[in-house]
């Protein structure tokens, strides 16, 4: 489906249904394409990746580390950072 400025500012609604129902509605500026309206998907990306083969999730956070770091109280927090990324 296509629409140009006018159309699109008239029937934005309209057209936000269309695209609720699956269309992909194209923008154009004097005949030209510059922009497309397209449905989000529904699926979430965990179900997407919990289709994946030898990926597995019970559903819980990931662990991390056994025990955090601590940073001691003198220490400004910026440099700490900076040479942890040296």
């Amino acid at each position: 489906m296509e629409a140009n400025i006018r159309q699109l500012k008239a029937n934005l609604s309209a057209l936000i249904r269309c695209v609720q129902a699956g269309d992909i509605v194209t923008v154009n500026v004097r005949k030209r394409p510059v922009a497309r309206i397209v449905p989000i998907p529904r699926a979430g990306r965990l179900t997407e990746l919990a289709c994946i083969p030898g990926i597995i999730w019970t559903g819980g956070k990931p662990a991390g580390l056994p025990r955090g770091e601590v940073l001691r109280r003198s220490v400004n927090l910026g440099k700490w950072i900076a040479e942890d990324r040296r």
